[in-house]
């Protein structure tokens, strides 16, 4: 497993990063309309991930449990959406105009790929 930008969480400041995470972290980063938003990774384990999204007045959860599982968090600065289940192919999210998506996949070994994107 492996990720675009390694372990550095700097990288994702501007809303769009892919980081590889193994333990609870917490990624700031640039939400919809420049706003601040927070993603604080709770749990990571084998085939286990879980997480709150902050942003504006806004929070959001995902958790997920198994192989090939994750969530994806839609946040737009009038509200989130949060989805969790397969993920099909693992492909890296789709930007969405006015918005952050964030997907959490969860890994075998106990680590997690975290991907934010903005548009």
């Amino acid at each position: 497993m492996s990720a675009a930008d390694g372990r550095d969480i700097g990288a994702c400041a501007d809303g769009d990063c892919q980081i590889l995470v193994s333990e609870p972290v917490t990624v700031r980063f640039e939400g919809p309309s420049g706003a601040a938003a927070t993603l604080k990774v709770t749990k990571v384990g084998p085939n286990e991930v879980a997480y709150t999204v902050k942003s504006g007045h806004g929070q959001s959860k995902g958790s997920a449990r198994g192989p090939g599982q994750g969530c994806i968090t839609v946040l737009r600065s009038n509200g989130s959406g949060n989805s969790c289940g397969g993920l099909g192919d693992g492909a890296r999210p789709s930007a969405q105009p006015g918005a952050v998506v964030i997907q959490a996949a969860t890994g075998e070994v106990g680590t997690t790929i975290l991907d934010i994107v903005s548009d």
